[in-house]
C-alpha cells in the first residue's frame, strides 16, 4: 500500500489481491473519506463513493494506520506500508 500526501488530504492506494483493480481510499483534511476503484484490465472506472468516518482505519488495519499517523507527524510526503 502506498500512502501519499495530496493538496487536500491523503491517498491510500493498493491493488486488489487478484490485481484486477486499483483501489484508492482518500482521507480529506476535513475528515471526509471516499473510495475509488479503477479496473486495470479494461477501461472501466467507478464513481468515487463516500465512506463513513473511520472506514479507512478499519480497512487498512492498525499497523498501517499507525504508520500513517507517524507519517503525518514527521510530515513525510509518501510511504510504502
Amino acid at each position: 500500500m502506498i500512502v501519499k500526501k495530496t493538496d487536500n488530504g491523503y491517498e491510500f492506494s493498493t491493488y486488489t489481491s487478484e490485481g484486477a483493480f486499483l483501489v484508492t481510499l482518500t482521507l480529506s483534511d476535513a475528515g471526509a473519506e471516499t473510495i475509488h476503484m479503477v479496473s486495470v484490465r479494461v477501461p472501466l472506472s467507478f464513481t468515487p463513493l463516500k465512506l463513513r468516518r473511520g472506514t479507512i482505519k478499519k480497512a487498512i488495519g492498525n499497523q498501517r494506520w499507525q504508520n500513517f499517523i507517524r507519517m503525518r507527524k514527521l510530515d513525510v510526503s509518501a510511504i510504502l506500508t
